[in-house]
């Protein structure tokens, strides 16, 4: 099949207002006739979760508190804060570090990166909490701050799983700025992801041995100035502390019977947030000037959500000039913001999620600082672990559930501000596929859009030879390839020239078909791929609703858009859309 729409140079004639006004007309008719959705994608608010269901166990942190110097903290050791020029870590105060997942790490020899660090050694702990079985007899270990941690192992006692539970996926937890694994609530929220079935692994990052500062301090010229050689060493160092604490987790003896190394997540707060999509191939700020360079690319994470996450500030943002280090990460990530957050301003992250290519979320917690406030533990457990099991899960209800999902119901306030599922790759039957990728394109000249399911097809717009003008939008959705067992054929059409608008359309709806294929104004090129018919305007719980747009004759030509985004919904319907409704039922 062709690809015929037209170019920049394909003007339309005046006339041709009048007459995308009244292809308009029989496509209202043909709505009203036919029964199409003449609703937007419906809300989706589902109820907060708050515990798992599995018990909780934890590695050996096992320590010596008689060991803490006079006038220091637990948290000290914990977070790495130096005494003068001598260094404290949370090694000091393990009683058994043979059995605590204490490893070296050696920092590679990059001074643009590592600093003054560059090409030593530093010791790395780890805490590592999963699922139990509920019969698990260890005691818990009390801190002195008063949280607990759970059934935790002791000198050489192996973990205890659940029986008969197979494989758990991993989820990488990276503290904020100074943080640990013990410090504040963070134990209460590893608890948390180990209960809704996740081995979770935790390092200490120890920042202050690398750099001593403060994220508000930047907006200080003087004091970035000062500090940020040592700072962009501490950034670049923490991802490589996540990457060899997945090493030695799935390679070691008592966890890698246990864990699913196919399905590996992460979840990062604050300056966490940044390190697992510098994990994931993003390139560090590395310079005043805001050049960048990549730090590592570990292909083994699979998803990631940020709790507000530090994506710089303006003066210095983390990711390059402009945030353009995101650019090619493919990770898919959600970003949990604050409106109210000056440490990690949401209109920053905005900037970087919308410069991520794959699956990307942002939701805004209305009033929320930087920092956990336990009044959003309903937002921020539920939106993490819906976002986790939607990417990490192969089933499709809960990819769906994830990618439909707008809201909690019954707390604070959330908002979602960006939303978009990438299609997982299509699944083959005796090397043919059984599945095909809708890939949207959009011409700037035009203020077009436009769909295909063919790979010749977009192989051919990516070249840019043959019609120039049309880039991939980085939006779409999956459906069947045409002449599929399963599903509806979808009518292709393009405005006849000179006579229709220089668009195509897409419908799954025979009277709509027939209506338009008998309109001098299209031109019916064929059957396009197969789609699932929405019900009452609505899609079955594994499916994603891909929503049509018209573009209300706006430019003097008729256009269509189908999404299965409510941001790109929004936002092209406050310049003048109209959405016509749920047409398709997408495979999540």
């Amino acid at each position: 099949m062709a690809f015929i729409a037209g170019t920049a140079d394909s003007t339309p004639a005046p006339a041709q207002v009048h007459r995308g006004q009244v292809v308009r007309c029989l496509l209202v008719a043909g709505a009203a006739l036919f029964s199409l959705a003449v609703t937007a994608q419906p809300a989706h608010g589902i109820p907060p979760i708050l515990a798992g269901q599995f018990a909780v166990a934890c590695s050996n942190v096992e320590q010596d508190f008689s060991r803490i110097t006079a006038g220091a903290s637990v948290e000290d050791y914990w977070e790495g804060s130096p005494n003068g020029d001598a260094g404290r870590y949370v090694t000091d105060l393990l009683i058994d570090p043979s059995h605590s997942f204490v490893f070296q790490l050696p920092i590679p020899g990059d001074s643009n990166l590592f600093s003054k660090y560059a090409g030593s050694t530093f010791p790395y702990a780890n805490l590592i909490c999963y699922p139990t079985d509920p019969a698990n007899p260890r005691l818990g270990y009390v801190l002195p701050t008063g949280n607990v941690v759970p059934h935790m192992q002791r000198g050489a006692e192996p973990p205890i799983f659940p029986t008969g539970s197979g494989r758990f996926p991993i989820v990488l937890f990276s503290s904020g700025l100074s943080g640990s694994p013990l410090s504040g609530d963070h134990v209460e929220f590893l608890k948390f992801l180990a209960s809704s079935g996740y081995i979770v692994v935790a390092p200490f990052h120890g920042d202050p041995r690398f750099a001593d500062v403060k994220l508000e301090d930047f907006e200080d010229t003087f004091y970035a100035l000062l500090h940020y050689k040592d700072f962009v060493a501490l950034q670049a160092v923490r991802p490589l502390s996540l990457s060899l604490a997945l090493d030695v987790v799935v390679n070691h003896p008592d966890f890698r019977d246990h864990v699913d190394v196919a399905n590996v997540g992460a979840f990062g707060a604050s300056m966490g947030g940044q390190s697992i999509l510098l994990m994931a191939g993003a390139a560090l700020t590395t310079s005043v000037g805001q050049s960048s360079s990549r730090v590592l690319l570990d292909s083994r994470l699979k998803a990631a959500v940020g709790y507000v996450p530090y994506f710089g500030i303006d003066a210095y943002p983390a990711f390059g000039r402009d945030l353009k280090g995101l650019d090619g990460v493919t990770l898919p990530y959600l970003a949990i913001s604050g409106t109210a957050d000056t440490t990690a301003p949401i209109s920053v992250t905005e900037r970087g999620i919308r410069r991520l290519t794959n699956t990307r979320q942002l939701v805004a917690l209305t009033d929320l600082e930087h920092g956990f406030d336990s009044r959003y533990a309903g937002e921020i457990f539920t939106w993490t672990i819906k976002f986790l099991e939607g990417q990490l899960s192969a089933a499709p209800v809960p990819r769906a559930e994830s990618a439909r999902m707008t809201s909690i119901v019954g707390g604070m306030e959330d908002i979602q501000r960006i939303d978009y599922m990438a299609p997982t790759p299509v699944k083959t039957a005796g090397g043919v596929p059984t599945e095909a990728i809708v890939v949207e394109y959009y011409s700037n000249a035009l203020d077009h859009f436009f769909i295909t399911a063919e790979p010749a097809e977009a192989a051919m717009l990516d070249a840019g030879i043959i019609v120039p003008g049309w880039l991939r939008t980085h939006y779409g959705f999956k459906l069947r390839p045409s002449g599929a067992a399963v599903g509806r054929s979808a009518c292709r059409f393009f405005g006849t020239p000179p006579l229709g608008p220089n668009s195509h359309f897409f419908t799954i709806d025979a009277g709509e078909c027939a209506l338009v294929k008998a309109n001098p104004l299209w031109t019916y090129e064929g059957l396009a791929f197969m789609a699932d018919v929405p019900v009452a305007g609505d899609c079955a719980a594994d499916r994603i609703p891909v929503v049509r747009l018209y573009n209300n004759g706006l430019g003097g030509q008729a256009s269509h858009r189908y999404t299965t985004s409510r941001y790109e919904m929004r936002a092209w319907q406050d310049r003048g859309w109209i959405i016509e409704g749920v047409v398709f039922c997408a495979i999540p």
